[in-house]
């Protein structure tokens, strides 16, 4: 045997021993670790009725955790989940690697995400940005929430899709986050898949049971960890923050220049992602002047400016920003086309 065969037979055994390695931690992480006790999986919690009333094959998969703070410091860091807001709170890497999924955790409370309205029930809960989607059902502030999809009643928001797996004709599942305050003043995090599916065969079990028991079951696992490190003040900074920090702030290269205005206090040193609206209460700008909100003299129009010629001066006349409208908004889908005079007095 040559010596190129030799190596690639290594190199197999190898790689083969490393995939095994993998599953069998994967499959103790999300199998024998981190699952709620017997009687919390044997409950019927809220929301499940939303997979029963249709189906015969409910199944549930719960994890749980105890959390050393209030449960309303729990509810604040769910009530951010989603691609489009917080993340997923569980490991970014294997959203993207398994699923394609593009979370990108948050860990610092916002306030744009925490008013009455920041989330509602028929909110896409936010997989991705092509359309996969769940919808938020059931929202109760400070004790659960829960996000479902289900093919037989698909999405309500245009763009969006009931997903399912190979092999299945429908398929049906409600995420669920419950929140258990505890007497010590703890709060039990409990962590609450309930999933059908049609057909009900070998395939779809394990293509099912894949998803949500094994690679599902290792991120809510992780999803418990971090929250409880994030609420408890726990949660360190993650590599590409530390790289991007170092490198852009400056702190890589010595520079003589802070890398913000909060150097060296928790505001920064254990801020890992920016508060998005702090600085309305007083933008950077206004150290040497007020921020423009309103400029009459734009587009300018006089005969010396490059668009003396062509500018629509009369465009901002009686003009004001119009009122968000769901009803435009699908009108110009259908239509392709914009209102005449759009913001203009009528």
């Amino acid at each position: 045997m040559c010596a190129s065969s030799h190596k690639w037979k290594a190199l197999s055994i190898g790689a083969s021993g490393a995939a095994a390695g993998i599953a069998s931690f994967m499959t103790v992480f999300s199998q024998l670790t981190g699952k709620a006790t017997k009687a919390e999986n044997a409950w019927t919690y809220p929301g499940d009725d939303l997979i029963d009333r249709n189906y015969t094959n409910g199944r549930s998969s719960t994890y749980a955790i105890d959390i050393d703070a209030p449960a309303y410091a729990v509810y604040r860091i769910l009530k951010q989940i989603g691609a489009d807001k917080g993340g997923s709170y569980s490991s970014e890497f294997l959203e993207r690697a398994f699923a394609r999924l593009p979370f990108f955790n948050s860990y610092e409370i916002q306030e744009e995400w925490q008013q009455p309205d920041s989330l509602m029930p028929g909110d896409v809960a936010t997989f991705d940005f092509h359309g996969m989607t769940m919808e938020w059902t059931d929202v109760v502030p400070g004790k659960y929430l829960i996000e479902w999809v289900d093919t037989k009643h698909p999405p309500a928001a245009p763009g969006s899709y009931a997903f399912r797996y190979p092999g299945m004709k429908h398929y049906a599942a409600a995420w669920c986050f419950y929140l258990v305050p505890l007497k010590n003043g703890k709060t039990r995090l409990l962590n609450h898949w309930r999933v059908a599916y049609e057909p009900d065969n070998l395939w779809t079990w394990f293509i099912n049971w894949m998803q949500i028991d094994f690679v599902g079951g290792c991120m809510a696992h992780l999803q418990n960890l971090y929250i409880k490190r994030t609420v408890e003040f726990r949660k360190k900074q993650q590599f590409t923050g530390r790289l991007m920090r170092g490198m852009l702030g400056g702190r890589f290269f010595h520079s003589d220049t802070p890398a913000g205005r909060w150097d060296n206090t928790p505001f920064f040193e254990e801020t890992y992602t920016q508060w998005f609206r702090y600085g309305r209460q007083r933008p950077a700008v206004t150290d040497f002047r007020e921020p423009v909100t309103d400029n009459p003299n734009w587009p300018p129009t006089d005969a010396d400016s490059p668009w003396a010629t062509t500018v629509d001066s009369d465009y901002y006349v009686g003009w004001k920003e119009p009122v968000f409208s769901w009803e435009e908004q699908m009108r110009q889908k259908k239509e392709k086309t914009y209102l005449p005079n759009w913001g203009k007095e009528q």
